[in-house]
Parts: structure tokens; C-alpha cells; sequence
């Protein structure tokens, strides 16, 4: 018997929660799940051992947040978790600076931010961040992208 997608499984792995009974995982793990895949519905990531909630706060209310602030960004980069922490790094960095350097960075970031944030000497984030990559995505400078971001977690946590 094959481990159903979405199973809850044990700690150790070695069982799957049918409903009413735990039943014991194929030798072969019940599949080749890769950790942070998600499931065919997107409400479920697996961490290796079960499948997690995809975002215990809403990714679907985030993701429709977002959208509706103008950042269009993938359903499964939409976690909470992440976008709040991304959130918090580029916000704390970005006020971090002096007017000038606001307006310089408000600038360069409408020519893609991706670019300007990825870049070795500024390191702010990583190549290729989804959050990051979304913003470029936009018209909004990054201000104006980091403003947008908190409305849309204010309105998917209300």
C-alpha cells in the first residue's frame, strides 16, 4: 500500500495516519516526496517526515493580498512565514538609509530591484529572491513595494 498524498506521518517516518489507524511506510518511504514540495492542491508542504499546512496563516489570503496591492508573486512563494521575513530584512535595511540614499535606491530599484538588491556590494538578498523578483515585476519603487507588502500581510492575518 502506497502512502496517499497528504497523509500525516509519524515522527520517525515509519508510519501514516489513515484516519483511524497508523500504518506502517513502505520500505521504499511511500514515494520519492522532495522536502518543500507541495501538494497537488497547494495546501500541504512536505518537511521530509509529514505534510505541513502549506502556510498556517493563509497562503491563498497572502497570495490574493498580495496580488491585490500590484506584487504578483507564485502561489508557492506566498508564505507567510517568508514574505514576513523578507519583509522584516528589507524593511530594517531600507530604513536603515538616509534620504538620499532612499531616494537613490527608490530609483534604481524601478530599473529592478532584483538587480540592485542581488548585487555582491549592496547584499542585501540573494540572486533571484521570489519576493525581490516579484517587486521588480512592478512600477513601484521599493518603498513603495515594502509599503504594499505590509498592507498585505496586515490583510491577510485580519
Amino acid at each position: 500500500m502506497t502512502v496517499p498524498d497528504g497523509a500525516q506521518l509519524s515522527e520517525d517516518g515509519k508510519y501514516w495516519w489513515d484516519g483511524s489507524d497508523w500504518q506502517p511506510v513502505p520500505e521504499d518511504g511511500g514515494g520519492s516526496t522532495e522536502v518543500g514540495q507541495l501538494s497537488e492542491d497547494g495546501k500541504w508542504k512536505w518537511d521530509g517526515s509529514q505534510w505541513q499546512p502549506a502556510d498556517e496563516e493563509g497562503g491563498d489570503g497572502l497570495h490574493e493580498a498580495l496580488s491585490s496591492q500590484g506584487i504578483d508573486i507564485a502561489p508557492e512563494n506566498a508564505d507567510a512565514g517568508y514574505v514576513q521575513q523578507m519583509y522584516d530584512h528589507l524593511s530594517d535595511w531600507y530604513d536603515s538609509l538616509d534620504d538620499v540614499s532612499k531616494a537613490v535606491v527608490d530609483a534604481l530599484s524601478q530599473e529592478g530591484a532584483d538587480t540592485l538588491l542581488a548585487d555582491p556590494t549592496v547584499g542585501v538578498v540573494n540572486a533571484d529572491d521570489p519576493l525581490v523578483t516579484a517587486f521588480a515585476a512592478t512600477d513601484k519603487t521599493l518603498g513603495e513595494s515594502l509599503q504594499a507588502t505590509g498592507e498585505a500581510l496586515e490583510q491577510a492575518s485580519a
